[in-house]
């Protein structure tokens, strides 16, 4: 199939071109679109240079299936997206549209990729929204979770290749004993934490709290789910850590729970493990979320907590495009 990725210049298109350069997704032709002023790069896919082409000339035309990457699109690429009628659209930035795109993760949700067609838009959800869904769903499903708080621990990479580089410059700089230039998240990010992920809305949430709030109780089939979310900016360059603290209608059963995790598809937990999970040693590059210390409530009542770990460009993200694509082609 003839197939476009707009936005290989970001750290999540840069993800999903290497994935789906390996991947067994039939692609007969790739075309790159990125910004003008980096359009013309030659990028290698399968063996084969592909030049990257300006934005505004996207059409949409002869293609069959399209991956957006860009956090940010203009009006009229993002009409161009919304009138194809040959193309399914895969985006890993739901919120372009000004009604959300079916939102799916092929591991919790993916029976409904059977009624997609061409013309319509699929999305992806943000990544900490992910981690806690593939972490979350099994234990929905066996002990009904009532009310759900979460907390997000967001890497510098969710805001971009931008803030990737600002913290290695802050870093650098600290390092060397001198004063940092703290633009890009308002506030040094080296060494620090941030309380505080996205632009505050009026509702007090922040946009990334609003997306989860939004997002989660999709994924897991429950829109009368009790949730609230808190995120967090760490000094990290990559991955995802949520946090939760549920409320269940059914205690826990410790005894069942290895049996019930390793069921689940996304997911890594040992209940036997000795030294806790860790993003550098155990999550960067791997296709699992990684789930650490699930724990009956301290009350005694009906309820568990957990940590979920997760590559936020990978499993979180790119990871999950290609699964649907792969899906979609079956």
């Amino acid at each position: 199939m003839n197939v476009a990725l707009i936005g290989p210049d970001t750290l999540k298109g840069e993800k999903l071109l290497e994935l789906l350069d390996e991947s067994a997704l039939q692609v007969e032709t790739m075309s790159l679109y990125e910004e003008a002023d980096s359009a013309g790069r030659s990028l290698m896919f399968r063996g084969s240079a592909c030049r990257t082409r300006p934005l505004d000339e996207f059409t949409g035309e002869g293609l069959a299936l399209v991956f957006v990457c860009m956090a940010e699109l203009d009006a009229d690429t993002i009409k161009t997206l919304e009138g194809l009628s040959s193309a399914i659209v895969i985006d890993l930035y739901p919120q372009h549209y000004g009604e959300q795109p079916q939102l799916v993760v092929p591991a919790i949700n993916g029976e409904v990729l059977g009624s997609i067609d061409a013309g319509r838009i699929i999305g992806v959800p943000g990544s900490a929204t992910i981690t806690a869904a593939l972490a979350l769903s099994p234990l929905h499903h066996e002990y009904q979770i009532l009310k759900l708080n979460l907390t997000v621990l967001c890497a510098a990479s969710e805001a971009g290749r931008k803030g990737v580089e600002a913290l290695a410059s802050e870093t650098a700089r600290l390092l060397n004993g001198r004063d940092v230039d703290a633009d890009y998240f308002e506030r040094q990010i080296a060494f620090n934490l941030i309380p505080s992920v996205g632009e505050v809305q009026p509702s007090g949430y922040t946009s990334l709290e609003e997306q989860v709030l939004q997002q989660l109780p999709q994924l897991l089939g429950d829109e009368d789910l009790e949730l609230d979310v808190s995120a967090v900016r760490v000094p990290v360059f990559y991955g995802d850590v949520v946090v939760a603290q549920a409320e269940t209608r059914q205690s826990l059963e410790v005894d069942n729970l290895q049996l019930l995790m390793d069921k689940a598809k996304g997911v890594r937990f040992d209940q036997a493990a000795k030294k806790p999970a860790s993003l550098v040693n155990d999550v960067i590059g791997q296709d699992v979320v990684v789930v650490n210390r699930i724990r009956p409530d301290a009350s005694g009542d009906s309820g568990f907590g957990l940590h979920a770990l997760s590559d936020d460009l990978g499993r979180g993200s790119a990871l999950v495009a290609l699964e649907i694509a792969l899906a979609l082609q079956e």
